[in-house]
């Protein structure tokens, strides 16, 4: 069921809950009973995500008052123990083992 905003004349804003086929223009107003203007606004519709959600709520929080961590957090993820790159594969291969480019090696400093 949808929830709909109806502006009584009378009394003053009240929201309503009712099935999409069965919303009319006007309602009665709960207080005095008057018919009452459906108000169109923009749908409330829940699009981000809720770990990133908590992560803005959480972020919000701490403006104020920050969190000072001091070590890393029992449930983070652990860091990979490689990182693969296009010049060395998988695993890091040394210098020597690696074959020669078209391009001059760096100068030793």
């Amino acid at each position: 069921m949808a929830t709909y905003e109806f502006r009584c004349p009378d009394c003053s804003v009240f929201q309503v809950a009712v099935p999409m086929a069965a919303v009319r223009p006007t309602h009665r107003c709960p207080g005095c009973g008057a018919e009452s203007a459906r108000v169109y606004s923009a749908p409330a519709l829940r699009t981000t995500p809720a770990a990133l959600s908590r992560a803005v709520t959480r972020a919000e929080a701490s403006a104020e008052v920050p969190q000072v961590v001091r070590s890393i957090p029992d449930g983070a993820p652990r860091p990979r123990s490689r990182r693969w790159s296009p010049m060395t594969g998988a695993a890091p291969v040394s210098a020597a083992a690696r074959p020669a480019g078209p391009h001059p090696s760096l100068p030793r400093w």
